[in-house]
């Protein structure tokens, strides 16, 4: 049929089905290489994204499916010791549940500064007071030109890190090569509950840190205190470029109550092994019941599963607008890899999302069938 013919026909028949016509593509479509001759950087970016995003996601689910089981099979391993005062030595190499008061050894100390403190550890923060530059950037465009004018200001201000005013726009501003005081941890030698012994692994786990508030001036005079500060300063209210304070914290206090699960080995608690593969070893603030112990570590597993998880779906999302034509399947692929995670674990739910990752192929698979299939049909018209 010819144009004519074809209106023709339609103009008797008006309930007629209209011939099928191609969809048209603009001249921007073209094939994945043409579009990523185009822009190359672009897929570049979307590609690397993509790939890290994947090795992200496999690893979390992977982790995740590994601490659900290490903390069902702890769960029904761990044995609650109600007085801690005597090491059971039966228990030695099992996965025992305990809670007390802390016991430190000597207590953690900075004479210089006058500062004591029984605790865990001993947190010692060094701030420098520095030159600091601030670009000030403005697009200008004179006529039909059009250009970016930076300016540089430069301000003092207490910082952590060292800057190296090399790298300044402007020559005139010096900061000091190197910190003369650095920041540090203390951690106390001897740490225990009742009889049982804390190993490295078990302190180091105390991360809640409280500021340490003095009135104790310290003995040498180039140190003045204010406001829990440490200011090696001339004068306090105007320091010069070189000065520096320090504060101080601890956490893990002697006397306050914690709660622990661990393995434990002759006296001293360390990491439990699971068959699973994952690492046991629990402390909380606090007399908690092994329920609420492995209550609390479970919804902070979650919560962390969740985070990785998410930050993983972002990058897949800025992967796909990187790579829009070219990646279309990306919610099904990341599915997908979710469910081979935790088939193994538990075979109904890694069966749902599998399914759940097959709709959208199935779908696209059914909307090409239709309409090559309407495209046959009107083309024998």
């Amino acid at each position: 049929m010819n144009c004519v013919n074809v209106w023709c026909f339609l103009l008797q028949f008006p309930d007629a089905p209209r011939p099928y016509t191609r969809p048209y593509l603009s001249q921007h479509s073209g094939s994945i290489r043409e579009q990523l001759k185009a822009s190359w950087l672009t897929a570049v970016i979307g590609c690397v994204l993509f790939f890290a995003a994947m090795r992200l996601l496999f690893w979390n689910e992977g982790q995740a499916v590994q601490m659900a089981s290490s903390l069902e099979e702890a769960m029904s391993a761990v044995v609650a010791v109600q007085h801690t005062s005597v090491v059971i030595e039966e228990n030695s190499g099992k996965l025992v549940h305990f809670s007390g008061a802390l016991h430190v050894g000597e207590p953690l100390t900075e004479p210089e500064y006058g500062v004591a403190v029984p605790a865990v550890k001993l947190k010692r923060r060094v701030q420098m007071y520095q030159w600091v530059e601030e670009e000030h950037s403005s697009e200008l465009m004179p006529g039909e030109h059009e250009y970016v004018d930076s300016r540089y200001s430069y301000v003092m201000e207490w910082r952590d890190k060292l800057i190296d005013s090399s790298l300044f726009h402007s020559m005139s501003h010096h900061n000091p090569k190197e910190f003369p005081l650095k920041s540090t941890v203390y951690m106390s030698e001897y740490v225990s509950v009742g009889s049982y012994v804390f190993s490295a692994a078990l302190k180091d786990k105390f991360s809640d840190f409280v500021l340490v508030t003095s009135d104790e001036r310290p003995e040498r005079k180039d140190i003045k205190l204010h406001a829990g500060l440490y200011y090696h300063s001339q004068d306090v209210w105007n320091p010069e470029i070189g000065d520096i304070r320090v504060q101080f914290s601890y956490a893990g206090k002697a006397g306050e109550v914690v709660s622990v699960v661990g393995m434990q080995d002759g006296k001293e608690i360390r990491p439990y092994q699971t068959l699973a593969g994952g690492e046991i070893l629990m402390l909380r603030e606090g007399r908690l019941s092994v329920e609420e112990m492995f209550l609390e570590e479970r919804a902070h597993n979650q919560w962390l599963t969740w985070a990785y998880r998410g930050l993983s779906w972002f990058m897949m999302f800025l992967a796909a607008n990187c790579l829009t034509d070219i990646l279309r399947c990306i919610a099904s692929v990341c599915l997908l890899v979710t469910s081979f995670a935790w088939i193994w674990y538990r075979p109904l739910l890694g069966g749902v999302l599998i399914a759940g990752a097959a709709i959208p192929f199935l779908c696209s698979a059914i909307r090409l069938y239709r309409r090559d299939h309407k495209e046959t049909r009107y083309q024998r018209l």
